[in-house]
């Protein structure tokens, strides 16, 4: 394991720039070839995918470990080279996808050291506190202080289901009020509603977080965004994959929405981002067995458009990404971090690497393939994860600990 701490401003940033600066220099090098081929990137994606499956199932915080950075180097450096090679040919598409995700990883690779995650209990009464402890349990001193003036918990009609939690804080004399979803923030610093008295209700549960790397992140995110949009390129006027790509939908949205109770929502699902985050995984579920069942009819008939089942594959990939950005969005503002390792988290990037692996494979049978190695992690990632070892600690468990 790594203590991330050694890595911290200003080695972080000179790291970093280091990296970039050989990627440029590596290119110009090796101008006018294709720096990366696609072997390389079938592999690194199906490394990167297995890892972060071993990670969702077992929790072992492989992502702190030398493995998993080596890879994420690689990652970045096959991501920069291609960025560039992207441009010089004016794929704007690729470019967006590819350039948005190298600074995505980027930005939470060499900002991870620099990134301020901690909690506090603040009690009613209980005067100032100015001093957090982070998930190592070392004290973090914070350039204010916090007390709480009044928590309190709205519940729904039944009385008995909470609806939202909210804490009344002082800092620095400046009257704040945080609650799940709604955060406050204060110098740079966001406070985040993260736990309370089970008992008493006494005391509230802060989480301090910092992330001077985020707007790189969000950036980054940005253009992921973009370049998803512009990817998705499906026949939609085939009217029978678009009525089967609903119809398919909506059977994975009736089971999902089946185990929630829409009338007594966790105050962590009561977020705008929720029905966008849905509305993209379930079609992109039901797009993505299409593309399973599509692939398979096309490898024994040849009535089939070649281009349908890689279509429907890529279409499926941007819709994983969409969703797992509202996902990502969603929970920065719950939890403070817009990506937590959590179980569920972690297969849904597996699957989507592995949907972008169908569509950089170079043989029909091969993306079929990926295609079905997919959808089975699509199955962990929809209810496979909740019998996994790694399902104590999901954050997707919603009860009524983790619904804060």
């Amino acid at each position: 394991m790594i203590d991330l701490h050694i890595f911290e401003f200003p080695l972080s940033l000179i790291l970093a720039l280091a990296l970039v600066s050989c990627i440029f220099l590596s290119c110009k090098y090796l101008k006018g070839r294709n720096p990366v081929s696609r072997l390389l990137s079938l592999i690194l994606l199906l490394l990167s995918s297995a890892l972060l499956a071993v990670e969702g199932s077992w929790s072992f915080g492989i992502f702190h470990h030398w493995t998993f950075i080596t890879v994420t180097v690689l990652v970045l450096i096959a991501l920069g080279l291609t960025s560039i090679n992207d441009f010089s040919h004016k794929s704007l598409s690729a470019f967006l996808s590819h350039s948005g995700l190298f600074l995505v990883l980027l930005g939470g690779l060499f900002g991870a050291p620099d990134a301020t995650n901690a909690f506090m209990k603040v009690y009613k009464g209980g005067g100032d506190e100015h001093i957090a402890i982070d998930a190592g349990g070392y004290a973090v001193p914070l350039p204010f202080s916090v007390s709480l003036e009044d928590f309190n918990i709205d519940f729904y009609e039944d009385g008995t289901s909470p609806k939202q939690y909210t804490s009344t804080l002082s800092i620095d004399g400046i009257k704040l009020q945080t609650s799940v979803n709604h955060p406050c923030r204060y110098r740079g610093y966001r406070i985040y509603q993260s736990g309370y008295d089970m008992v008493s209700g006494h005391y509230s549960v802060l989480k301090i977080s910092r992330d001077p790397w985020l707007p790189l992140v969000a950036f980054g995110a940005l253009l992921l965004l973009f370049g998803a949009l512009l990817s998705l390129r499906i026949a939609w006027n085939r009217r029978k994959v678009l009525v089967a790509a609903l119809f398919l939908s909506v059977i994975f949205a009736f089971i999902s929405l089946a185990r929630i109770s829409f009338g007594t929502l966790p105050p962590a699902l009561r977020s705008l981002w929720f029905v966008p985050h849905l509305i993209a995984y379930m079609l992109a579920y039901s797009i993505l067995a299409l593309a399973v069942i599509v692939g398979f009819a096309s490898l024994f008939s040849t009535k089939i458009p070649e281009s349908l089942p890689e279509r429907l594959l890529s279409t499926a990939s941007s819709l994983l990404l969409i969703g797992m950005m509202c996902g990502a969005v969603w929970a920065k503002q719950a939890w403070g971090d817009y990506w937590t390792w959590d179980a569920k988290e972690c297969w849904a990037a597996a699957t989507w690497l592995l949907t972008l692996a169908g569509t950089h494979a170079p043989r029909k049978r091969l993306k079929f393939t990926f295609a079905v190695i997919a959808f089975l992690a699509m199955q962990m990632t929809w209810y496979g994860v909740n019998h996994l070892p790694s399902s104590t600690q999901s954050l997707h468990t919603y009860n009524q600990e983790k619904s804060i």
